[in-house]
């Protein structure tokens, strides 16, 4: 990856701290043995950690990278991402659209394409070129990375 122009990190602290928190109850429950059924070994628990832990990494965060050549977004360790050359990006179709509440959070599917999000409010839409996916992203900063885009695509034009 080139030396990026455009960066932005947004952290699921809730998110984190709900696994985190639960995951300590496990530790908890097996090592005093809460409750009336209490489980009933680590090699019970350790499974149930590795499920509870999984959703933390590949959620924790989202990164929105822009270099000279790629837009990029992706959740956590990078499972879950979307890169898509800024050539390709039709800037004529870039718009600011507001995410409300009750779409939720991570990796989401709607009517308008794939989108990736960490709170309600404010995403960037851009369609490619051939109009088969999106850069569809939780924002706040919208206007901004359009506005380096098309600056970006201006210079590849004069180049070419």
């Amino acid at each position: 990856m080139k030396h990026p122009k455009y960066k932005e990190t947004q952290t699921l602290y809730w998110f984190v701290a709900l696994f985190a928190l639960i995951s300590i109850l496990i530790v908890c429950a097996t090592y005093f043995q809460w409750g009336t059924k209490p489980i009933p070994s680590w090699s019970y628990a350790i499974p149930l950690l590795v499920v509870n832990i999984l959703p933390i990494l590949i959620l924790y965060n989202m990164t929105i990278t822009i270099d000279t050549e790629m837009a990029r977004v992706q959740f956590g360790i990078g499972w879950l991402k979307r890169e898509i050359p800024i050539r390709d990006l039709d800037l004529t179709t870039a718009e600011i659209v507001h995410l409300p509440w009750y779409v939720g959070i991570g990796y989401r599917f709607n009517m308008r394409g794939t989108f990736f999000n960490t709170r309600p409010g404010p995403a960037l839409f851009i369609k490619t070129k051939n109009r088969n996916t999106e850069f569809f992203v939780g924002t706040k900063h919208g206007k901004e990375i359009i506005a380096l885009l098309e600056k970006m695509q201006e210079q590849a034009n004069l180049k070419a």
